[in-house]
């Protein structure tokens, strides 16, 4: 409870505003006490001095409970408002709450009145932090919201408990293709081959996320339009304060460069394997003909020697006569020419 509580009392009786003001006092808490009459008494102090609690008595000359009720909820209606009336009877008192009064006071029964003060401001500090919480709630929705939104590299959705798509960012569509408008409401197995619907496949992955709160994978999935893409699939369950299940987060990360990327690499360690092996066909035993000098691969094939050596060694031979042949070609050269 607040140290001093601003109380406001719409009373004409000044002998029962006295008795009000006595009762209050006797509750030992702080508060200032200000009486009003008219209505524009009453208007006014609601928007220059906003009260903690306002108390009304029921009937006033001019300027009746109900329509100071109205007054106060239009103006304030977070304030508790108290009848402290002389009589009211089963049907006053039905009407009074379904117009909004918080409690009402006899005046024959002043003793409660302080009881009634203070609930009303438990009630009302308890409904003020709600709100707060309720508020910082939204708030912090509303930047998830748009952290989420301006997320381009991940789709990022909610699932209701069947597995329709319930909320949709600006990643999701730029992944996928879809616009939120043509891809809520439906099932997210359209993100999936035919074949894979056909096995199952999205249903497992629900249950796999139900069972363990958390499914993930590496799956094709479909474009708009049907092209395929390869993507990350993250499912994780999300849950009420009982432990119930109130919906899906899905997660889709396009991987297809990376794939691609996966794919290559595989091709270039092939080509090098390969390569490798050529290599040591060389530094090993090599096979040669004793006559024609064919050299024989390791699949059991012949090649010329000169073809076997520029395409396993680079090597282009340049044919020239040794010290040893030179002299015999040369003389046999020199008697053509006379």
């Amino acid at each position: 409870m607040k140290k001093e509580l601003n109380i406001l009392n719409l009373e004409d009786d000044v002998d029962d505003a006295e008795l009000i003001d006595r009762e209050l006092h006797k509750g030992g808490f702080q508060y200032r006490f200000k009486r009003v009459v008219t209505q524009e008494d009453f208007l006014l102090a609601l928007q220059e001095d906003r009260p903690d609690v306002i108390l009304s008595d029921h009937a006033l000359p001019t300027f009746n409970g109900f329509e100071a009720l109205a007054v106060a909820r239009n103006e304030c209606p977070d304030v508790p408002f108290i009848f402290v009336t002389g009589l009211m009877g089963d049907e006053k008192e039905i009407d009074t709450f379904e117009r909004g009064a918080i409690d009402y006071v006899l005046k024959s029964r002043m003793s409660t009145l302080v009881p009634a003060v203070q609930r009303a401001v438990r009630e009302a500090a308890r409904r003020a932090e709600y709100r707060k919480q309720q508020l910082a709630m939204r708030e912090s929705e509303e930047r998830f919201r748009a952290l989420v939104d301006g997320v381009k590299d991940y789709a990022i959705c909610m699932l209701d408990r069947e597995g329709r798509v319930s909320s949709w960012n600006s990643g999701a569509e730029w992944i996928t293709g879809h616009t939120a408008r043509e891809i809520i409401g439906r099932h997210f197995s359209c993100f999936y081959p035919p074949e894979a619907v056909a096995c199952g496949v999205p249903e497992r992955a629900l249950a796999q996320a139900l069972l363990e709160s958390h499914f993930e994978e590496e799956a094709r999935q479909v474009r708009k339009g049907g092209a395929r893409f390869w993507a990350n699939v993250v499912i994780t369950t999300l849950r009420d304060q009982e432990g119930g299940l109130r919906c899906f987060a899905l997660v889709i990360r396009d991987i297809s460069a990376r794939k691609q990327a996966e794919t290559e690499r595989e091709r270039l360690i092939k080509e090098l394997q390969t390569t490798i092996t050529d290599i040591k066909s060389l530094s090993g035993l090599l096979p040669i003909c004793a006559s024609c000098k064919k050299i024989r691969d390791y699949h059991g094939r012949w090649h010329p020697l000169e073809a076997y050596l520029r395409e396993h060694a680079e090597v282009t031979l340049a044919h020239e006569f040794c010290q040893e042949c030179a002299p015999l070609i040369q003389p046999a050269n020199s008697s053509d020419e006379i």
